[in-house]
């Protein structure tokens, strides 16, 4: 379902609710950014981040529900990403005056307090992260070599986590990456053996950059992090392909960072 309201460093348990219009088409777990741009409404759809945008793209919360009466209901099995209660946004004036602009009610997005859940896909919706297989045993724990390139997560380096062998459910933050080798510098406790299963993302627990993609319903696992969000990781979980996800805040209204 994309982005939830996932609790308030602050310690109240309800999120800060507020009813906007919005200046296109937007679904239930969908980030918002402010309408600033162009002016056509008070939220629109969060932009793919890049170090040329970060003075409008602004994080203002995801959408919790469509509060107007010309919503509709896309199935899963519609044959599109996005499901669930859709925004029918319409500049035409009498659909304005049949049902009035569309409108969604925001968990607004306190910087640094309110935590979001997101899940964590390879590129595209649905799209479970890859789990790599180990081609060489490394007794010292530190050197993670998978039988295909792994993405380069750049300078943000990332995160490995072992799914199946001795150190399953172990994860550790990635100090270098060349091709199919990861390093870490911090070793995993038990020797890492030819044939164990272990999955990647960009994001790391604490401070780091996420990746959104046009759909603004998931974080890229996969993305390179040379542009993101600042946010503050506080859980990620890769145990279960299709079901990996992320818990984070933004920080400092989430303005983008260039690497």
């Amino acid at each position: 379902m994309g982005f939830t309201y996932a609790g308030n460093l602050g310690g109240a348990g309800a999120p800060v609710v507020r009813e906007m219009t919005v200046g296109e088409a937007m679904y239930v777990g969908q980030m918002a950014q402010s309408g600033e741009v162009g002016g056509i409404g008070d939220c629109m759809i969060l932009d793919v981040p890049t170090d040329l945008n970060f003075e409008t793209s602004k994080p203002i919360g995801c959408v919790l529900s469509v509060v107007d009466d010309g919503r509709t209901y896309v199935a899963p099995s519609s044959g599109t990403a996005q499901y669930g209660d859709k925004a029918n946004y319409s500049a035409t004036q009498s659909v304005i005056a049949d049902t009035g602009p569309a409108r969604v009610k925001i968990a607004l997005n306190v910087p640094g307090v309110t935590m979001y859940k997101a899940p964590l896909y390879q590129g595209a919706w649905g799209t479970a992260l890859t789990e790599y297989v180990i081609a060489t045993t490394n007794t010292a724990g530190t050197s993670v070599i998978v039988t295909s390139a792994t993405t380069d997560y750049g300078d943000k380096t990332g995160t490995c986590y072992c799914r199946t062998g001795l150190n399953r459910g172990i994860y550790r933050r990635i100090a270098a990456i060349t091709t199919v080798t990861s390093t870490i510098t911090i070793p995993f406790p038990y020797t890492i053996t030819a044939g164990d299963k272990f999955v990647f993302c960009g994001p790391t627990l604490g401070f780091c950059n996420i990746m959104t993609q046009a759909s603004a319903d998931f974080v890229d696992g996969a993305d390179v992090q040379d542009d993101g969000y600042s946010v503050y990781c506080h859980e990620i979980n890769l145990e279960e392909s299709g079901k990996e996800y992320i818990v984070f805040s933004f920080w400092g209204g989430g303005y983008v960072t260039a690497a």
